[in-house]
């Protein structure tokens, strides 16, 4: 299922159908407080967000034509990606459900890549069951020695790491080959180059392309909606292309498990003198000292304090840190 702005392709077994939401589906029923079995409704509330996503599977009802209203949203499979509109007045949230992938993608420049946004990509990933693939692109233009040493950080990790150029055609078959078969979303910032990395990919998609600001160094946003494109061939799957962020905010499952959703911190967890050790400041901290014994990377560490909301990583760490990879969301 595609949507944008309340309102959904969805597609079935007799064709594609455009959808509304049933009003009944946006309204929340809210209970007086009563020890009865049968409890009186207080009031109704509208919710904020629509409460469908893409990706979603639904129930619809046909109303004539192409046209049809969604009744049921079916229980989710997968993980989920959440971001906020690019339109900051709209506060809209749109969500792409279904997930078995998240492809987090940086360029090497233009924007210039800051790594500690990736991380927040990784926990997100991994809170949510998804299989993380860090895709780098504009390749043509070259890689910083400090980017390919980051990266062997994280391929030391497990995390594949594709290397693509739209120009020149490098590493899109081996992006293909890790999407195949999976529902799979491009996540970044504005002109990375999602959109040409999608066309590429797949170029009956056709979506419209942006340039990065001269003035600011930041992508302008092209894509303002969702949609979850079928990958054709042998082995089916789906990619979907989602709006280009400059924040990612944590969700409290993200936050609640944040040290298991570090793989490198596994091995030392539950062996730190304190059972709710955040691995911060606290005495006796197996994690901390895995970082000072080179065990955990330095800088991976850092990002896992900021997360934490913690300021105390050390300077080596904290001097890496740009002001964009941190979030507010």
């Amino acid at each position: 299922m595609d949507g944008s702005r309340g309102l959904y392709r969805v597609e079935t077994e007799e064709g594609s159908f455009s959808c509304t939401i049933r009003g009944r589906l946006r309204k929340e029923l809210v209970y007086a407080e009563s020890g009865a079995a049968r409890r009186s409704v207080r009031h109704v509330e509208v919710m904020p967000h629509d409460p469908v996503a893409v990706g979603d599977r639904v129930r619809i009802l046909p109303t004539g034509g192409a046209s049809g209203v969604i009744e049921q949203v079916v229980a989710r499979a997968g993980g989920a990606f959440s971001r906020r509109d690019p339109d900051p007045k709209s506060g809209n949230l749109r969500t792409v459900a279904g997930l078995d992938q998240l492809v987090p993608v940086f360029a090497t420049r233009d924007p210039e890549p800051h790594l500690g946004l990736l991380d927040r990509f990784l926990v997100v990933a991994e809170s949510q069951r998804m299989r993380p693939i860090i895709c780098i692109t504009k390749c043509d233009l070259g890689l910083a020695p400090e980017l390919v040493a980051r990266l062997e950080v994280y391929r030391a990790l497990g995390y594949p790491v594709v290397h693509t150029s739209v120009s020149t055609g490098e590493g899109l078959d081996d992006l293909r080959a890790l999407l195949a078969g999976k529902v799979s979303a491009l996540v970044g910032k504005s002109g990375v180059g999602k959109s040409s990395l999608l066309n590429a990919l797949l170029p009956e998609a056709d979506l419209r392309v942006g340039e990065v600001s001269a003035a600011t160094g930041k992508g302008r946003h092209t894509t303002t909606s969702t949609r979850l494109l079928p990958l054709g061939g042998s082995d089916g799957g789906y990619l979907a292309d989602t709006a280009g962020i400059r924040a990612l905010g944590l969700d409290r499952d993200a936050e609640r498990m944040l040290d298991a959703c570090f793989p490198e911190f596994r091995p030392h967890l539950g062996t730190c003198m304190l059972a709710d050790c955040t691995h911060t400041h606290e005495p006796e901290c197996a994690v901390r000292a895995a970082v000072a014994g080179g065990q955990v990377d330095a800088v991976r560490y850092a990002s896992y304090c900021r997360m934490r909301g913690y300021d105390g990583a050390t300077p080596l760490a904290e001097e890496m840190w740009d002001a964009d990879d941190d979030f507010a969301e």
